[in-house]
């Protein structure tokens, strides 16, 4: 593994997981997620404090080793079980019907295996179990959407293969998931060729 990917992308993301926007919107997401819990993309652990007393368990799935180490310093605060597991998620070593909610924040983008990951999850959450997503992706804007697929192999190569031109929703229902809530927005500050957001609810 790369120098850039294992040291230097974790600093980076974690810089970019501070910036109070973006925290904004992922307590607003993660907030809701309540039981046993499987988080997938972890990274450095930017959603751990948004998670609530709901929280019956949580279970990380994160391939990265930098980015794993930098989330165990977040781990000893959390006040319910962590098992951190060092993997991908495109076959995960857990029973079906495992948990009853699952996560996933800025990393379906970046993720070549996201549709197998997606069945994954699919698998092992419960039969009405909650997929709750904040992914940013494909625009709405067709120049836009233009310019997001002559871009997306440069984005790739800068940010561990980040894609701006996934039609997030699609994705996600494709692998068997029903969409109950979805809000797709701008989000401020940021360019609108990087900054088209998909937030949600899909249900198993």
């Amino acid at each position: 593994m790369s120098f850039y990917r294992e040291r230097l992308f974790p600093w980076l993301i974690d810089r970019f997981a501070a910036d109070e926007k973006f925290q904004v919107i992922r307590d607003r997401v993660v907030e809701k997620a309540a039981g046993h819990v499987i988080e997938i993309g972890s990274g450095t652990g930017a959603n751990f404090l948004s998670y609530t007393a709901a929280i019956t368990s949580l279970t990380t799935i994160e391939p990265n080793p930098g980015m794993n180490r930098r989330a165990r310093r977040r781990i000893k605060y959390l006040e319910f079980p962590v098992d951190a597991r060092e993997l991908g998620c495109e076959s995960l070593p857990m029973k079906d019907a495992s948990f009853d909610c699952a996560v996933i924040t800025f990393t379906l983008c970046s993720m070549p295996g996201a549709s197998a990951c997606l069945r994954e999850l699919h698998r092992v959450l419960k039969p009405g179990g909650r997929l709750l997503f904040l992914e940013h992706g494909l625009s709405d804007r067709p120049e836009l959407g233009r310019w997001q697929h002559r871009l997306t192999p440069v984005q790739n190569r800068l940010c561990d293969g980040c894609c701006l031109n996934k039609p997030i929703a699609t994705v996600i229902t494709e692998a068997g998931f029903r969409i109950d809530e979805l809000s797709n927005y701008y989000l401020d500050g940021v360019p609108k060729i990087f900054g088209y957001m998909y937030e949600g609810c899909a249900i198993r």
